[in-house]
């Protein structure tokens, strides 16, 4: 079945992101842990004591849809399983990039809250393969939803205990959205997609704080989920094959504190 099919290919690419970011982990562990052993001095001692410190991040996430099909689409499926009228419908994986401000508050010695508000730039896809067309013909279709993501992330992270200039930690929280530009993915109501306006995000990742002498620099991998059904109904065609959309972006941050 169709849904199968979709279900082990996801599982693949989730498969192939966790390796993929641990791999990245153990690489900047391994290169924390070298430097260590040539760097005895500590950088900025007493930037732990603080208890406010503001910074900026750069980010290139990249962004999915995650598609629970409708029960049209099903149907379709049941009554024609892989045949000439077939129309199959999935995301596509595509970049982005978003950047902010931040702002952490100091709440215990390992704890301390984030609010890293910024501004993303999305274009998220889906490809309808052998979707039928006015002339009665069938071809592939790509409908791309670009957004532009006013962002407010609220986050905890947990620090361990420094070593020399570098620290690892833990971070997770939620993340509001609000999208200021187009929520379509068309100008004629027949063939267009719509999505809200409106996204909330449950955030996790992990990073580690690196000292110069001058600044804090920290390398994050951040994974987020939208919790909210983007999906806005209408008659057209690419919309009546969809029941719920959801946002999903695995992230690498530069942050600069």
């Amino acid at each position: 079945m169709a849904f199968t099919h979709i279900r082990h290919q996801l599982d693949l690419h989730r498969q192939k992101v966790v390796f993929f970011s641990f791999m990245l982990c153990m690489l900047l562990s391994s290169q924390a842990a070298q430097a260590q052993k040539k760097i005895k001095q500590q950088n900025k001692p007493g930037y732990d004591d603080k208890t406010v410190h503001y910074g900026f991040y750069l980010s290139m996430p990249i962004t999915k849809y995650n598609i629970q099909h409708s029960q049209e689409y099903a149907d379709q499926l049941a009554n024609d399983p892989g045949g000439a009228g077939t129309m199959s419908v999935n995301a596509k994986v595509s970049p982005g990039f978003y950047t902010g401000l931040v702002l952490d508050v100091r709440l215990a010695e390992y704890l301390s809250a984030r609010f890293v508000p910024g501004v993303g730039f999305y274009g998220r896809s889906i490809e309808y393969a052998n979707a039928p067309q006015e002339s009665g013909e069938r071809q592939d279709v790509v409908k791309t939803i670009s957004s532009t993501m006013i962002e407010m992330p609220l986050l905890l992270k947990y620090k361990a205990k420094r070593r020399t200039n570098f620290r690892m930690y833990l971070v997770g929280g939620i993340k509001p959205g609000i999208d200021l530009g187009s929520t379509r993915s068309g100008d004629d109501n027949t063939t267009e997609l719509l999505v809200d306006n409106f996204d909330l995000a449950v955030e996790y990742g992990f990073g580690v704080d690196i000292f110069y002498p001058f600044f804090k620099f920290a390398p994050e991998i951040r994974f987020s989920h939208g919790l909210l059904n983007q999906h806005v109904p209408n008659e057209s065609l690419y919309s009546n094959s969809i029941q719920k959309l959801t946002n999903h972006n695995v992230s690498f941050i530069l942050f600069f504190e």
